[in-house]
This record gives structure tokens, sequence and C-alpha cells, in this order.
């Protein structure tokens, strides 16, 4: 088994909750350096979390000979400057989202990608949680062709489908609360609109088979928006955030629905579907590992178990433990290191990011000017060349 020497570049808190403890748990991976600007973030999380020695400096990062893979967790200030001389030294990357807000950045991230044959991983995670694999999967079985179930009402007495029914519809609704945001989200210019909702365009974009034509958003970019997508053959994802929410409420439920096939997926914990018949009606996925704790599984659990927590909490005088559940990140990951073995594809290559980022952008645009706008090739297109 290959051992990937692996170096974080930005230990703020993604890093320190998910990717840094992610790699000290997977024997593919050796913690080899950790990265940061602040000394004592880079040192701190060197003895924290195992690191055989800590940088200030991501140029010596990007040079080491020592180094197999780049995990690069910092903000968007910091994508190309150090992807590009880390591909040109032959370093495959794993970048968080969002890949950028810039245009011509990301292009000469692609192309340099192109010119070295050294892969970059877009930190979509999302597209590696266990459940959203599952909801996928229903989703492409729905849109195939398969024949549901009659219904126990069915008043189509002959009639021949309408064109709309060819189109299939998905819903995203995100539960999110203001009060657990770090503050810099408060100042970015983009917002939570671009720094968090690419995640969800990017699965809009996976989950679709055409490409989108038209796009519109309400509200603004700071929390509480609504977000419509309208594809090539008027199939429509609609995206409702509030920043208003409860925290401890799950955060995130997806609903699909084509060829009169429905499927849900609830907090990474449930998936749901009716109009399938060989499948099963209800499934459960596990907690992520650090909620290991919690044995009620599925929705119904994971509303009890956070009604317990609280009330335990309280009765011991204690901060109630988060109930975390498995989106995708070490997966991720791991799967990035079985496409740089021959093995599988890559989980979300940077070619698939660049449209994603674009139409985020967009979506500012739209929101900015309180009107719908187009989107042309130039957005969700990358040009191939011989």
């Amino acid at each position: 088994m290959k051992i990937y020497r692996t170096a974080v570049v930005g230990c703020g808190a993604l890093a320190q909750a998910m990717h840094l403890p992610n790699i000290r748990q997977n024997p593919r991976t050796r913690l080899a350096v950790t990265c940061d600007i602040s000394r004592d973030a880079a040192a701190g999380c060197k003895e924290k979390f195992g690191a055989e020695r800590f940088e200030t400096d991501w140029r010596k990062v990007a040079e080491a000979d020592d180094i197999d893979v780049i995990v690069l967790a910092t903000h968007t200030n910091l994508r190309g400057e150090l992807i590009i001389p880390a591909l040109l030294a032959g370093k495959p990357v794993y970048t968080e989202k969002p890949l950028s807000i810039h245009r011509q950045e990301m292009v000469d991230i692609v192309k340099t990608s192109r010119e070295t044959g050294v892969p970059v991983c877009v930190g979509h995670n999302r597209r590696s949680s266990p459940a959203m694999l599952e909801f996928k999967r229903l989703l492409s079985k729905a849109e195939s062709g398969m024949i549901p179930p009659d219904a126990s009402v069915d008043r189509r007495a002959g009639r021949k489908p309408i064109p709309e029914e060819g189109q299939m519809q998905i819903l995203m609704r995100i539960n999110d609360d203001a009060r657990s945001w770090k503050e810099w989200i408060f100042w970015d210019e983009e917002g939570i609109m671009f720094a968090e909702m690419v995640h969800f365009i990017d699965l809009a974009l996976w989950m679709n088979k055409g490409y989108p034509v038209k796009l519109y958003a309400e509200g603004s970019c700071r929390g509480n928006f609504t977000l419509i997508m309208r594809f090539n053959d008027g199939s429509i994802t609609t995206l409702v955030h509030t920043m208003v929410g409860n925290f401890e409420y799950p955060k995130e439920l997806f609903e699909a629905t084509s060829n009169n096939i429905t499927v849900a997926m609830d907090q990474h914990v449930e998936v749901r579907q009716m109009g399938l018949a060989d499948e099963l009606a209800l499934s459960v996925f596990p907690y992520a590992k650090e909620s290991s704790w919690a044995a009620e599984t599925g929705m119904t659990g994971y509303i009890h178990t956070i009604e317990q927590e609280q009330k335990a909490a309280q009765r011991e005088r204690r901060a109630p433990r988060p109930l975390i559940v498995d989106k995708g990140h070490y997966r991720h990951l791991d799967r990035f290191l079985d496409f740089l073995e021959g093995r599988g594809e890559n989980p979300c290559d940077v070619e698939s990011a660049v449209p994603v980022n674009r139409i985020a952008a967009k979506f500012l645009e739209s929101a900015r000017l309180g009107t719908p706008v187009a989107v042309g090739p130039e957005d969700w297109h990358l040009p191939q060349m011989k």
C-alpha cells in the first residue's frame, strides 16, 4: 500500500475539524507538514495531529521533495498562486471549495493541470457522502426510463404525456444558523451565496443531464435567499437557504422528482423513495465517526438523539455534543488517492468545478441586479484542445 506524504496548507477551523483528523486516521496518508501564516496555528496543529514538521511559508511546501499530495484548506485568496507551482512540481492538489471567484485564475489552473498531467481535486465532498451517492444512484435510475408502479389515484385515461412531464425537478432546502458562522463570512463580499452554495450548485450540475440556460437569485448574498436554475430541457433546480434556522435542526434536505418517481435525501442519514418497485423505500446511513456515541439512526433517531442530548446537557450543566453526519470528507480524499493510483474517477476534477464557480458568480449578479440572468456556453463549457 502506497503511503502519501501529505501537507496541509491552512490550519483553520475546517482543517482542524476535518482534514487533519482524517489524514491522521487514514492508513494511506502520513501527515508530513502543517502550514499556516500563523506560526502558532501551524505549530499547534503539528503537535496536536502529529505532523513531522510545520511551515509558515507555503512556497516551501510547494517546493519540498518529501511531499506527495497537498491539501489546500485556506480561504480563496490562496488558490492558483499555490496550486500552479505545486502542479509544475508534480504534486497533486486537493483544494477546498470554492475554487476561485476569478475566471482567469481558474483557467490558468486548468491549463496547468492539462499541460502537466497532474490532477486537482476540488473539495465538493458531498459527492462522496454515502447517502448522497445513494440518492444520485436512485435518481439516475429514475431518469433512465424506469416505469413506476400504478398510482393509487390515476386519472390519465389514455392521455398522452405533455412535455413538462419529461422534466426533472429538484428542491434543496438549506437550514442554516448564522450564530454558528465565523466572523469573516459577514464581511466577505460574495457572502455565503458564493462561499457555501457552490456545494449545492455543484450537486445541481452533477445531477442534471442538461446544461443551465437561465438563473435567478432573490434575497441577500449574506443569507436568506432562493436560487432557481433552469436547464435546457426545462428541468428546474430550486435552492432555498435560511440563515435564521436552528443549528440543531437537520441542515440539508434534497427532494427530486422525475418520471413519477420521487427520491429524497435527508441530512445525509436517510434516503427515501417512491416509484422504484425493486428498491427499498427507506435506507438509513451511519453518522460520522465523531458521533459514534449516537445509537439511534435515521431521521427519527437523529431528532430523538438531539432532543435527549440537549436534555442531558442541561441536566449535567455542560454544552451538548454536536451530532455530526457523514458528508463525505474522509471518503472524498480517499477516492482522490484511488484515482492517483489508477482506480476510479477523480471525485471532483478541477474542470467540473470551473462551471460551478462561474454560475455562482452569475447568481451574485442576479441578486444584485434583481433580475434573471442568462447562462451561456462560456459559463458551463471549457474548450477541449487536441
